[in-house]
């Protein structure tokens, strides 16, 4: 499917509202970019402007867990042998939707209309809302009418992806469903997406297949923000390897310190820039045929690696977009925590919080007004280190700060606050994760 430039139907509107349409020629030449928006953006359809700093903190905290047990669902079923289809295995998942952390809008069908989904690197299948629904959750967009979309039709039973799905001879149909309660069913479709090329110009990609979602149940985010899920995981139905290569099968993203809004980029346009990428094989085996995860190998705080003993990592370490803080296996986050009191307690007026000042679950410490001497953190993957910076490895408060990580029972997750200014290249072609430090508040202005 590689091309370098095709005809398109463009919009001269960036953001995917208007419906006029006019011939243009779009250049894939460096790839196409999404707007990736954090929650907490402003511009965001999930922001909520009236909550605390606390109360963000503790509900990230939430989130973070809730997608520990969702990859550990997946790891103890693979374990288990099961031989189920991935759409039907996570009928099983604890996975709660209700808490995304990024969203994006992308045009759908045509005339295209816009589609704001949660992006999920943990998720396979793409889906949204469909009209006529026979159940669906309140959504502030429209129900994508496929009557009104002269590009829509079912899946043949000839495409090669029919085998993901469960097929009559009347068509396919697909299952995601959640433990917290978050159902998607309905037909597996095929329908053109319009994106925004890196000169800015709208791009049109034809037959892609997604779930058209007739029997719903959510919420899938505050406010009725978002109208589905755009799936970026491993398996073939994914978002990511249906363009295979159109975008040279890879892409990128490069989150922001702050909340302001960055780029899912795709194809050349995805490459680490400069001589500091690293990179390091991804993991295949079980539940890592279909999620991202990488060796681990051992930890360092302040340069002195923490020499944790060959094993403990050996379930690897989940790379989650979804995911807003990291969980360390149980071993690993008593040795860093063992590290990081030794490391204050050489400073007189940084002490322990414990009690009701502390957060449940976190190492904190009270933080004098001038004191600026943290460590730093790498986690040693295989043939590569990730450098977690101070600022990236704490959470400050007015008078406190904390860990940015949490224990987990077995699974190790690295997770976006500890991403924020690298830019993470997934390669599907070559399954391997590059990376390499970024002012990603560059990537944003562009």
């Amino acid at each position: 499917m590689a091309q370098t430039t095709a005809t398109a139907i463009c919009v001269f509107s960036m953001n995917l509202l208007l419906i006029s349409m006019l011939p243009c020629v779009a250049s894939m030449s460096s790839g196409f970019r999404l707007k990736l928006i954090h929650r907490d953006s402003p511009h965001s359809p999930l922001y909520q402007p009236n909550l605390s700093d606390f109360e963000r903190f503790k509900r990230n905290v939430e989130i973070s867990e809730a997608r520990a047990s969702y990859f550990q669902r997946w790891s103890e079923i693979y374990s288990e042998g099961n031989s189920m289809k991935p759409q039907n295995i996570s009928l099983r998942l604890p996975l709660k939707f209700n808490e995304p952390i990024y969203t994006v809008e992308l045009g759908l069908g045509t005339p295209f209309v816009k589609r704001t989904l949660i992006f999920d690197t943990g998720s396979g299948i793409t889906w949204t809302q469909c009209k006529p629904c026979f159940q669906c959750f309140k959504q502030k967009e429209p129900l994508f009418d496929t009557s009104k979309s002269s590009s829509y039709k079912l899946m043949p039973l000839k495409n090669k992806l029919a085998k993901t799905f469960t097929c009559t001879v009347f068509g396919c149909a697909y299952f995601v469903g959640y433990y917290s309660g978050q159902l998607s069913a309905g037909i597996a479709s095929v329908e053109d997406f319009t994106f925004q090329t890196a000169a800015r110009v709208p791009y049109r990609v034809p037959g892609l297949v997604f779930g058209c979602g007739t029997f719903n149940k959510g919420p899938f985010g505050v406010k009725n923000g978002v109208s589905g899920i755009l799936g970026m995981d491993k398996q073939p139905v994914s978002f990511a390897r249906q363009l295979g290569g159109l975008i040279r099968e890879q892409f990128s993203y490069c989150l922001t310190e702050k909340v302001s809004a960055s780029y899912v980029k795709f194809g050349e346009e995805a490459r680490t820039r400069g001589r500091n990428a690293q990179s390091t094989p991804f993991l295949k085996h079980n539940q890592y045929s279909v999620h991202y995860g990488v060796n681990l190998v051992d930890i360092s705080i302040g340069g002195q690696k923490l020499g944790l003993t060959q094993g403990t990592f050996s379930g690897g370490c989940v790379i989650d977009s979804g995911g807003s803080i990291s969980l360390l296996e149980a071993n690993a986050y008593s040795a860093v925590q063992d590290s990081l009191e030794k490391y204050f307690s050489k400073f007189k007026n940084v002490r322990r919080l414990l009690g009701d000042g502390a957060p449940s679950g976190f190492l904190c410490y009270t933080q004098p007004r001038d004191f600026r001497r943290f460590p730093n953190l790498t986690f040693h993957f295989l043939g590569a280190d990730f450098r977690v910076p101070s600022e990236n490895l704490f959470l400050f408060r007015r008078n406190f700060f904390c860990l940015a990580m949490i224990a987990s029972k077995n699974l190790t997750l690295l997770g976006a606050y500890q991403q924020r200014n690298v830019r993470i290249v997934y390669d599907l072609k070559d399954e391997m994760l590059s990376f390499a430090p970024e002012d990603c508040s560059r990537d944003a202005a562009a």
